[in-house]
């Protein structure tokens, strides 16, 4: 039976895993409290909730939230998570970056959409270029492009009768005139 604290732990973990489109789960023992103050600010720079959780609390958090493919052995260790909630590739960006320049801090690995992620897909994630919306923006440039040209060869035709039947009508209209 939990205690009240544990409760409400929980209770804040579902909460925070059930919004967030993705949770990073790093390692941070050995980290000095000036490193671990840097990393939370970072990490609020980056709009990037950052808790340090019980493994136990993370496992039933996820089994709340329906998390049926989670791998739950990812639970193991002292674990710190990275919450984002809008943009994951900002969020891998961040953690990534700072794991990166830190010889204490350990990618452990991720969950997105209830899905484990590897240390290396949340490091491949973190090294896209842009964002969520850039990446949105290419794929719809993508489409648009094909589709674009498609249209245009479609009603050039159309359009080359509408200019030779304006041109007709203004020499018609021209010839009256006269």
């Amino acid at each position: 039976m939990p205690t009240q604290a544990k409760a409400q732990s929980i209770d804040e973990l579902t909460e925070k895993l059930g919004r967030a489109t993705i949770a990073i789960l790093v390692q941070t023992q050995g980290l000095s409290v000036k490193d671990m103050n840097d990393l939370r600010k970072k990490m609020r720079d980056a709009s990037v909730e950052f808790k340090i959780a019980k493994n136990t609390l993370l496992r039933i958090a996820s089994e709340r939230n329906n998390m049926t493919e989670l791998d739950t052995s990812i639970f193991n260790g002292q674990t710190a998570v990275a919450f984002g909630y809008d943009d994951e590739v900002a969020a891998a960006k961040a953690i990534v970056d700072y794991t990166g320049n830190s010889k204490v801090v350990v990618l452990k690995s991720g969950i997105l959409a209830g899905r484990t992620l590897s240390a290396e897909q949340v490091e491949g994630i973190g090294k896209i270029k842009g964002g969520k919306n850039q990446i949105k923006s290419e794929v719809v440039g993508t489409i648009q492009g094909p589709l674009s040209n498609v249209f245009n060869v479609i009603s050039a035709p159309m359009r080359e009768l509408c200019y030779v039947l304006q041109n007709h009508a203004e020499q018609l209209g021209g010839a009256s005139a006269e």
